[in-house]
């Protein structure tokens, strides 16, 4: 790629080589689906000119812009939430309930990394890092969610076999767990490695599990322990280093 070299900078050495739609995804201004979209239809500029090849690769020194705005990477942040049920996970203020309304205090373009559908609670992610919370809810890095089946009886041993084995949610969708153990009599804990619309309600359901209650515990080697229902926060460097090397990320 040609430029012209400008006296400002917003790509240090750090996203030297980096691609364009990783840069602008990772500075939090959208998700990587809309940064890719907002490059295509022209609102990206690099030391002046028009890019809409998503690929196309920055270098140190060069001046990105978003709708005129410079992208700049801010600190990463990935944080953890004890979501409460009846909460939308959504940032739309115009919701009766959005998830946002427990976030202050998070800096801007925070984020959650996937969703909990209103009725389910428990751990749910978030970050400023649009690339990384792209891996994480992508199926390819089959990134474990663990959770929590409070039942309604005690289930019987030829449902939760069929459980372990899989069964269809949908016409061509088929749903295998990773791993289902009862943890009570009235319990199950059940490990996805991937994150469709209401697939644990839906498995126990087509598994003739009947399903009062659920809670989500863990999120690949982030776990809930005893944050406070509504709370949230920040994950150690330790806890983020290993969420990123999961998925190959290098922060």
């Amino acid at each position: 790629m040609k430029v012209t070299r400008s006296s400002k900078k917003t790509v240090t050495a750090a996203a030297d080589g980096m691609r364009l739609n990783r840069f602008v995804a990772r500075s939090g201004i959208a998700s990587r689906r809309r940064c890719d979209e907002g490059i295509r239809n022209g609102m990206v500029t690099v030391n002046g000119m028009l890019i809409t090849n998503p690929a196309e690769k920055i270098s140190e020194g060069d001046l990105v812009l978003w709708d005129g705005a410079a992208v700049t990477l801010p600190e990463l942040f990935v944080a953890v939430m004890n979501k409460p049920s009846g909460y939308e996970t959504t940032m739309n203020e115009r919701a009766s309930r959005p998830v946002s309304q427990l976030s202050v205090g998070m800096p801007r373009g925070a984020a959650p990394v996937g969703r909990l559908d209103i009725r389910t609670g428990g751990l749910l992610l978030w970050s400023n890092d649009g690339e990384l919370v792209y891996r994480l809810t992508h199926p390819r890095w089959k990134i474990e969610r663990e959770y929590i089946l409070i039942l309604a009886k005690t289930p019987e041993r030829e449902a939760i076999e069929k459980m372990r084995k899989g069964v269809y949610i949908a016409p061509g969708e088929f749903s295998k767990p990773r791993s289902v153990e009862k943890t009570g009599s009235k319990t199950l804990s059940v490990v996805l490695t991937t994150g469709r619309n209401r697939e644990v309600r839906r498995l126990s359901k087509f598994s003739g599990i009947p399903l009062i209650g659920l809670e989500r515990v863990r999120f690949g080697s982030v776990q809930l322990e005893n944050l406070q229902r509504g709370k949230w926060r920040r994950l150690s460097s330790e806890e983020t280093t290993a969420l990123c090397k999961a998925v190959r990320l290098n922060r």
